[in-house]
């Protein structure tokens, strides 16, 4: 869809006014997640905001841990009331996702930005957390992931593998907005692009 802005601005020059009127193709929007209290969930950044950093991405006003897997392991980023005390830098962009952990309470995280149309997910060989880069919710077929070789895990959820051609045994896996999960990619790096056009 596109949307359609209308920006009105008061010119008091020779007692006239000025009325434009731009298109912009930018979809901005935010993203409720509850992360529940003593307990670890898969989570991901739904949507582009600035740099994509912890502390651009990510206000609460509770207590959480943000934990990130990458090559030399987990690294963590933790918030006492809401402050970023430690990993605030940490760069969670579309497409990724972490585990996060409330303590005390629930803590409920709004993700505020834009949508990452065109913006494609690097799946690389071996173990990676990966989601949709787009907000949608569905089975992993629906949002065109490229099946291959593979083994798909979702936390507390269980996992479903492939076959030798690529097809799921069983039904393909289904994923909430804002919901990564890992994958043990037993092929080559391969690149999940999204079909999306706004109107």
């Amino acid at each position: 869809m596109r949307t359609n802005a209308l920006l009105l601005a008061a010119a008091v020059v020779a007692g006239g006014s000025l009325l434009a009127q731009t298109t912009s193709k930018n979809i901005v929007g935010y993203v409720n997640k509850t992360v529940p209290k003593d307990k670890f969930v898969l989570i991901a950044n739904p949507l582009n905001n600035g740099g994509n950093t912890v502390a651009e991405v990510i206000k609460v006003s509770g207590d959480i841990t943000l934990y990130h897997f990458g090559a030399s392991g987990f690294t963590s980023s933790l918030t006492l009331g809401g402050d970023w005390i430690e990993g605030g830098d940490v760069v969670i962009a579309p497409g990724g996702g972490f585990f996060a952990s409330a303590s005390g309470a629930d803590v409920k995280i709004t993700f505020v930005g834009e949508v990452a149309v065109g913006k494609t997910v690097s799946i690389p060989a071996g173990l990676s957390i990966r989601s949709s880069a787009l907000p949608q919710a569905g089975n992993l077929t629906a949002l065109e992931y490229p099946v291959g070789d593979e083994t798909i895990f979702q936390f507390n959820n269980g996992y479903i593998g492939t076959d030798a051609l690529g097809e799921w045994l069983g039904d393909a896996p289904t994923v909430g907005v804002a919901e990564s999960f890992f994958v043990l990619n037993n092929g080559a790096a391969k690149t999940w692009t999204r079909s999306f056009t706004i109107n």
